[in-house]
């Protein structure tokens, strides 16, 4: 039987503070919990920001455009990780170090060797610590932020949670006077997508955004997150114990297989497929694209690239993996598959995606 797997994510303010000092009795104690834990038999992976942050410490540089931050992580990256390793030294913990950026988890292969190595580390006993590579990193490839990264980290390694450390409470509503923590989300509606920009605009909390966006991933892949404060007092082990700290997200549907996870979150599309509204309730009944069923194609992409399947209203309603490049489809739209012999000049597959390599929205239950 194999070990329950968490992610712990602790953001730049985790690390580094308000004022981008290193907070090293927090860190300390974070640290202690995730030897606790997996003494009590998870495997733990954590995903941690601030290099840039320390790399700012270490050498002062004029206005930070791409490059000269892209320096900074690669200075601040060797410190950040002597400060795990030194910590979980004093743990008798060893660590490695793990640098990703979108274009590992864009690919099957490379997001299988990702796995791979991965599940090595910890079945050797190794806690990774992973962060994105921004010292390689160009805007087409970056994740965005670690929050992303954490929830794609829990879906790859099938991890039952993601746990999202950071200076707030958890998601508070700023309707209420005060502030009314939310302990539970079962999906992210307009409504709880509203709290946050109330709270941004009242409160002042920055990065909720990039979280609760990280919590879509997260449930459409199966996997619960909390976020909650890294300093209350054994957080970790107690959003594990499933004590009410934080606020927890909780997928309502059945947990996906690794291939439609990878499918759901883990790759970016190349291109979007429009389709039309029948073929949008096949695709939803678990039929395949057809050719007829596509209105409209956008972007450049080849065979057994991965597509965003759109809706009339311009809703992505999944992702799949297409069976034609972009030139030969642009002659198949809108066509029957009677005609696509005639139109290819030889026997293709009837199915623009088989229902076989794409997912569904609904298939998640989100």
């Amino acid at each position: 039987m194999s070990s329950r797997r968490v992610v712990v994510k602790c953001g730049t303010a985790v690390m580094l503070g308000s004022e981008g000092k290193l907070q090293g009795a927090l860190l300390m104690s974070l640290a202690r919990q995730i030897r606790e834990l997996r003494d009590l038999g998870w495997e733990v992976v954590v995903v941690s920001s601030g290099a840039v942050g320390m790399g700012r410490s270490l050498l002062k540089t004029g206005q930070e455009n791409l490059r000269e931050k892209q320096a900074l992580a690669a200075l601040g990256q060797v410190e950040l990780m002597n400060v795990w390793r030194r910590l979980f030294d004093l743990l008798d913990v060893q660590v490695a170090q793990v640098l990703l950026t979108r274009e590992d988890l864009r690919a099957r292969e490379r997001y299988l060797n990702a796995r791979h190595t991965l599940v090595t580390l910890l079945s050797a006993g190794v806690m990774p610590v992973i962060n994105e590579n921004d010292s390689v990193a160009v805007t087409e490839i970056r994740f965005g932020d670690n929050d992303i990264l954490s929830c794609l980290v829990g879906a790859l390694l099938d991890a039952e949670m993601v746990i999202n450390l950071t200076q707030a409470p958890g998601l508070l509503d700023f309707s209420e006077d005060p502030p009314r923590r939310l302990p539970l989300v079962q999906a992210i509606t307009p409504d709880i997508m509203g709290l946050v920009r109330s709270e941004t605009s009242r409160g002042g909390t920055g990065g909720m955004l990039s979280k609760l966006e990280a919590a879509k991933v997260a449930l459409e892949c199966g996997t619960s997150m909390v976020i909650a404060k890294a300093q209350e007092p054994d957080v970790i082990l107690r959003v594990v114990q499933g004590d009410d700290v934080g606020t927890r997200f909780v997928p309502g549907g059945r947990r996906l297989s690794s291939r439609k996870r990878w499918l759901a979150a883990g790759g970016a599309p190349r291109g979007k497929l429009h389709l039309d509204a029948g073929a949008i309730r096949a695709l939803l009944a678990g039929g395949s694209v057809l050719p007829v069923g596509i209105h409209s194609i956008e972007g450049e992409f080849g065979i057994g690239d991965l597509v965003s399947l759109i809706d009339p209203d311009g809703v992505e309603k999944g992702r799949g993996l297409v069976n034609y490049p972009t030139h030969e489809l642009q002659k198949l739209k809108g066509q029957p598959s009677s005609r696509l012999e005639e139109l290819l000049g030889y026997r293709g597959h009837p199915e623009a995606v088989h229902r076989d390599h794409l997912y569904a929205r609904a298939e998640g239950g989100n």
